[in-house]
């Protein structure tokens, strides 16, 4: 009964770590508007995808593509 509970609580704690390292493998940030970014660092999305890039401060966002220039 020892043995099952050190087991059960073996598998618990490697699955907590996995979502842990699913959450900042894949971090999500807010959406950037078109135009030039004022945020620290934001998600350019292409206007009706999934597609985007981050794009940091002082960098435009481009809708249209998704892409983020200087």
């Amino acid at each position: 009964m020892k043995k099952a509970i050190v087991i059960l609580a073996y598998a618990a704690a490697c699955l907590l770590a996995q979502d842990v390292s699913a959450a900042v493998k894949y971090k999500r940030f807010a959406h950037c508007g078109d135009g030039l970014v004022t945020a620290k660092t934001c998600e350019c999305h292409k206007t009706g995808s999934h597609q985007f890039q981050y794009c940091h401060a002082g960098h435009y966002c481009h809708s249209l593509d998704g892409t983020c220039r200087q």
